[in-house]
């Protein structure tokens, strides 16, 4: 039984009707184009219906024959299917089924409902209305009442379906597929295979036979002209288009002429012989003078063999098409210039503009067919180099890293290149390939590419591959210092766009957040209006981070929740996990963890490591912020190896006052400890002004009680701390809490209010509550003196975990005892903490609580 692909929540529609849930309605007519798969629903909600059990399922099919699907339904009632009265012959079925309604629920499953006369047409509507009967329909157009329209496939799920079915289909012929057939099953099923005798496509071609010679010398020159719009030369209906009119074969728009169906054309097509589709090319090449492009296309057609004058046509075209957007096109005529071209560099030169086309169209097995091409006809460095840049962007966006690593290597052994800026640019290929996976193969790989580049052509492009190959010696730092960026609204040109993106991700790795957004948001901003990816397209996830980093929560949602990065897996995963991140940092805890739990079923944790840290760290706020401190230190600590050292250079180590806090709050602070030292160790002797802020407050988190205040002091006081306000906010509050138990309630109470601030303009509610609580902390909200503190709000059981917690057990120990999980001891503790208007088990112990809790 075949999988309906792309169609699950339509099925889940009809799992409702079926099963009789409540608000399902007792009618629904499926509806949309024929060949949309309406047959193959209702039959899988016939399957699910006699599986569920506990329905009578009857069916009946459309007909000509006025009575079949009467005796349909008295046969599979167990009735005698015989009719001597038409007339009578509808209230005996109704009878019947009303009858049978009354031991047990009726579903009616009718096909082809528009091929119905009206008496049974009526007749279903009006058993809807019998109480225990539900009607199930399909029709081609709307009949009344509640409908479920079938739409195309989108290309994903078209994409699977031909997966599925018809799996040895080159990449450029499923290209061509997937744009003709527009999304409809049927059409993509019978076009990538040996069309069934009693297909679509069989009976198109039937309909033909009856019509008129001119009729059918019109439909050629129509479907000739596919991918062109027919409309361009026929512009409304004449007395040749009557008859394939009326047959259903085309209809007419405001724009033109229409097949009304994509396997139309194609049974028009395929019906013509050779000799007379060649002459309908020519004249149609005669006729589109005025629209260049589209010539292009009828005289390649028109004559298959190489020319030089054709295929320069065919670039030209290729030029328009992409200036519209057209890039199933503009790759089509660039393919087509390429086999057309007199000589093979201007073929190698053609296929290189293709394969970037095919990139841009987002169709990573299309890019792998035509570069593997490029090699049989050049072996040129630079050309190689060219056509291998867009092709490994491609292949990374699409998560298949190793592929696009193979293809880099293979590039640069080629042989020395004569052009130093297409070594570079193949060296922030392989740059941000190894950002990605954070292998040391590929990292180490970037030597010889950047020797190879020497002397560099554009130092923004050399400092982000020698910042990704070593972010300790911060070989950017002084480019970000010096650099100018245009004010926003300034016009740029795609290089110059390029160039702003690459210095926005240099200025993030150097935690210069500020820089980064404004430099990431001028270079991506053409494309993000455009809505048509660059090379440095993939820089969004930097925009994205950065802007988090600053503290503009709201953007980066805004922009993580772009639709133009679906067709791309890497760039998709990488969204997903940052706007896990912002739902933690914002409270939003079970939000954080669905959402990373989701992403994280989607893809390979080893071919993405940034989405998978930015995962881990979201995971480990939510965990914390639901009150599972363990949990979250699991998911922190994993963000580094065995031996503390960071497994993401850069992602890693921003999350090191995030591990110490829950480090101090679950007894793990000799094995973060550890991790600290790590961390500092590789940022080097220059770390970042942030990186100093957070090993700081780590230190004041991990080290010795007579250090911690002036750590705390150098974590809160250092005047770039504001330019991260989540981290300048978290220094705050880990200060005031310190200084409330330390010091005294009134600068403990300054440092919280200022924390309990930052937190509620960057929307981080929970954070704020936590900041608000700990400020009223000693200020009367509890007695003096470790006087009792009330348990009568507390429930039964968090007077029970209370009383263990303040004889000392962990909240493993805890678990055991009152059988649940440690989880749940979490939880119960952060409720009695709120409860009571205190903020730690420290003062748990110091003040005990009175009644139950106590004894």
């Amino acid at each position: 039984m075949r999988t309906l692909i792309g169609r699950d929540a339509e099925l889940a529609h009809l799992r409702d009707l079926v099963r009789g849930a409540p608000a399902a309605a007792t009618m629904l007519v499926v509806t949309g184009d024929r060949g949309c798969g309406k047959s193959s629903l209702l039959a899988a909600a016939t399957r699910m219906a006699r599986q569920t059990g506990g329905r009578r399922v009857l069916t009946l099919q459309g007909s000509p024959d006025r009575r079949r699907p009467l005796r349909q339904l008295l046969l599979g009632a167990g009735h005698d299917p015989a009719i001597a009265d038409h007339d009578q012959a509808h209230l005996r079925v109704r009878s019947v089924i009303a009858d049978l309604a009354t031991t047990a629920p009726v579903l009616l499953v009718a096909d082809d409902l528009h091929e119905l006369d009206e008496p049974t047409s009526h007749l279903l509507v009006d058993l809807a209305s019998v109480r225990g009967v539900t009607v199930l329909g399909a029709s081609r157009s709307p009949s009344g009442g509640e409908t479920l329209e079938l739409l195309p496939l989108g290309r994903e799920d078209a994409v699977r379906l031909l997966a599925e079915q018809a799996g040895n289909l080159t990449p450029g012929t499923r290209a061509e597929i997937l744009h003709r057939a527009a999304g409809n099953p049927a059409a993509l099923l019978e076009l990538s295979g040996d069309a069934p005798p009693g297909g679509l496509l069989a009976e198109f071609r039937a309909a033909l036979d009856p019509l008129p010679g001119a009729t059918r010398t019109l439909l050629l020159r129509a479907a000739s002209m596919l991918p062109t719009d027919p409309a361009l030369i026929f512009t409304g209906p004449g007395d040749g288009w009557e008859p394939a009119c009326a047959a259903g074969l085309v209809t007419f728009t405001g724009d033109g002429v229409a097949f009304t169906h994509p396997l139309v054309a194609e049974a028009v097509y395929r019906a013509a012989p050779a000799h007379l589709r060649r002459r309908t090319h020519q004249q149609l090449a005669v006729a589109l003078s005025a629209y260049p492009e589209h010539q292009a296309l009828q005289l390649a057609a028109a004559d298959p063999g190489p020319d030089e004058r054709t295929a320069a046509a065919l670039e030209a075209a290729a030029t328009i098409f992409r200036s519209r957007g057209d890039l199933f096109r503009a790759t089509v005529a660039m393919q087509q210039a390429t086999q057309r071209s007199g000589s093979r560099p201007s073929a190698a030169r053609r296929l290189t503009r293709a394969i970037t086309d095919a990139r841009d169209l987002r169709d990573t097995a299309w890019v792998a067919e035509l570069l593997a091409r490029i090699w049989h006809l050049t072996d040129d460095p630079d050309v190689l180099a060219e056509a291998v840049r867009p092709a490994a962007s491609a292949m990374v966006w699409a998560g298949r890293h190793h592929e696009a690593y193979g293809m880099i290597i293979a590039a640069h052994r080629a042989g020395p290149m004569t052009d130093p800026h297409q070594a570079l640019n193949l060296a922030v290929n392989a740059a941000m390939l190894a950002w990605l996976t954070g292998a040391e193969e590929h990292r180490l790989a970037l030597v010889p590419l950047l020797e190879a580049a020497d002397p560099a052509t554009d130092q923004v492009a050399a400092a982000l591959v020698r910042t990704v190959l070593d972010l300790s010696r911060h070989p950017g730092r002084q480019l970000c210092d010096s650099v100018s960026i245009p004010p926003p609204g300034t016009p740029l040109t795609p290089q110059g766009r390029t160039r702003l993106a690459r210095l926005g991700m240099i200025a993030w790795i150097e935690d210069r957040s500020a820089i980064a957004v404004r430099a990431l948001r001028l270079g991506l901003t053409g494309e993000l209006a455009e809505r048509t990816p660059s090379p440095s397209f993939g820089l969004l996830l930097a925009l994205v981070h950065s802007l988090i980093d600053v503290g503009e929560w709201d953007l980066a949602a805004e922009y993580a929740g772009t639709d133009l990065v679906d067709p791309l897996p890497t760039l998709r995963t990488g969204l997903a996990a940052l706007r896990a991140l912002v739902h933690a940092r914002r409270g939003e805890h079970e939000r954080a963890l669905t959402l990373a739990r989701e992403t994280w079923a989607r893809f390979d944790a080893r071919s993405n490591l940034p989405a998978h840290m930015r995962l881990l760290h979201a995971a480990g706020l939510a965990s914390i912020g639901a009150g599972d401190h363990d949990t979250g230190y699991r998911y922190l600590r994993s963000m580094f190896d065995v031996d503390g050292c960071p497994a993401h250079p850069y992602l890693s180590p921003r999350a090191i006052a995030d591990l110490a806090g829950a480090a101090v709050r679950c007894d793990r602070a000799e094995d973060a400890r550890t991790v600290l030292d790590e961390v500092r160790h590789a940022q080097g002797s220059r770390p970042s002004a942030r990186m100093t802020i957070l090993l700081h407050l780590a230190e004041a988190l991990l080290g010795a009680e007579q250090d911690a205040e002036q750590h705390f002091r150098r974590a809160t006081g250092d005047p770039a701390g504001p330019e991260w306000p989540y981290e300048h906010a978290l220094a705050h509050l880990h200060h005031g809490v310190w200084l409330r138990r330390n010091r005294g309630p009134r600068e403990a109470r300054e440092a919280l209010a200022r924390a309990e601030r930052i937190f509620t303009e960057l929307g981080a509610v929970n954070l704020a509550e936590i900041a608000a609580r700990e400020s009223t902390v000693g200020t009367g909200s509890r007695q003096p003196g470790g006087q009792p503190l009330p348990v009568g709000a507390l429930t039964s059981q968090e007077q029970q975990v209370a009383a263990l917690a303040v004889q000392g057990l962990s909240n493993r120990a805890i678990a055991e005892q009152l059988f649940i999980s440690a989880r749940t001891v979490s939880t119960h503790l952060s409720r009695i903490y709120r409860k009571v208007g205190i903020a730690s088990r420290h003062e748990l112990t110091a003040a005990p609580l009175g009644g139950t809790a106590n004894r």
